[in-house]
């Protein structure tokens, strides 16, 4: 009995505990709904204070009527900013505190002019104008830029269901031949369809890859980290992260000897190079040279990867790198059309700009140019 009375008294402790911290929970949401509704209103006000401060200062120089300039001014920043309700707040506000320190006689609520009774109307007016302007121009800013995600949601699914349509059917088809006909194939065959399943499942893993990416990269959720780093260390480890992609090619590197560092973010610039010499690769023959190379011009520097392929059609230079274009849709080469965009907002992230041209014998170079900063002294030890 005693056993039994401990553990509903248990049983019932945990049950309030747990309503407790239940309505806790509750409270402190509510909480912070509450303060943050309340903080552009906190702030309209913190604004209409400023500006009578500033006011009391100007007053000694001032006319009484430019005094509600400056009201004015803080009527249209909180206006901008914020919703209707902070900017009649703010407006309202601004009038009151016109009228009872700065329009005689002072500290009362009596428009002793009625100049000063129509300024104070003007300033009402304009609180609620700019504030309707406002809002329409963020609902309309917020409209658009929910039709672009839309739109580049909707290319995202086209692209998936599109480009991963046929490696699927690929891993499908061989996954049903090991299955099924295992015993009735020859080891080599049983490790082409292996080869097969893996190829393109790395196919697939890029592809998602480049479409988190471009995700990331449009949707401003990219913070830049940064470094001094070394050029020829961002370009070697791009060449390592590529070795299996360019094991079939020369690749040569062209470097000036006296390259500064860049104050880049390493892993997205390492990122960018990967996709130039992954794209060298795959639209290059057999054996032919890659090229990568590195100057100095004045302020800047340009990095390039050069190829000995067929080149880019005339016209088209600038359409590659835009988010799903290729240039043959129909070819052999598996891709998504993201590589290149992806290399366009990066370098354009760095302040930078990326660019692809013919090479007059025959091939093609992308050119990604760099602003080249004043690396911090060292102090000797």
């Amino acid at each position: 009995m005693d056993l039994s009375y401990e553990l509903l008294r248990l049983l019932r402790m945990d049950t309030s505990s747990h309503h407790a911290s239940e309505t806790l929970r509750q409270e402190i949401g509510s909480t912070l709904i509450a303060t943050s509704s309340a903080r552009p209103y906190v702030t309209a006000l913190l604004v209409v204070g400023l500006c009578t401060a500033a006011n009391w200062l100007l007053s000694f120089w001032l006319a009484t009527t430019n005094l509600a300039m400056v009201y004015l001014l803080g009527i249209v920043l909180v206006a901008v900013r914020y919703d209707r309700g902070p900017s009649i707040t703010a407006a309202v506000t601004s009038v009151l505190a016109f009228d009872f320190l700065f329009v005689p006689p002072v500290f009362t609520w009596r428009f002793g002019d009625k100049q000063y009774l129509i300024t104070g109307f003007v300033l009402l007016v304009i609180g609620i104008v700019i504030s309707t302007f406002a809002t329409r121009a963020r609902v309309a800013s917020q409209a658009a830029l929910n039709a672009q995600e839309e739109r580049l949601r909707n290319s995202l699914l086209a692209s998936i269901s599109h480009d991963l349509r046929t490696p699927l059917a690929l891993i499908a088809g061989s996954a049903s031949s090991l299955r099924d006909e295992k015993s009735k194939l020859s080891e080599i065959e049983q490790r082409q369809l292996i080869e097969t399943m893996y190829d393109e499942a790395q196919h697939m893993s890029a592809m998602v890859s480049d479409l988190l990416d471009m995700t990331r990269l449009l949707g401003g959720h990219v913070v830049l980290d940064r470094q001094w780093y070394p050029i020829e260390e961002l370009i070697g480890a791009a060449i390592e992260r590529c070795r299996s992609q360019l094991a079939e090619h020369r690749v040569h590197t062209r470097l000036d000897p006296e390259l500064p560092m860049l104050r880049v973010d390493g892993v997205l610039i390492e990122k960018l190079l990967v996709n130039l010499l992954e794209n060298a690769a795959k639209y290059t023959p057999v054996g032919t040279r890659i090229t990568v190379a590195a100057q100095r011009v004045r302020d800047r520097v340009d990095i390039s990867v050069e190829d000995e392929g067929s080149g880019i059609p005339p016209g088209i230079e600038e359409r590659v790198f835009e988010k799903f274009f290729r240039a043959n849709p129909e070819g052999s080469v598996p891709g998504s059309g993201l590589g290149l965009s992806i290399c366009r907002a990066i370098a354009e992230m760095h302040g930078g700009r990326i660019d692809a041209a013919n090479r007059p014998g025959r091939g093609a170079v992308f050119v990604l140019t760099l602003t080249a900063e004043q690396p911090p002294a060292i102090e000797p030890t």
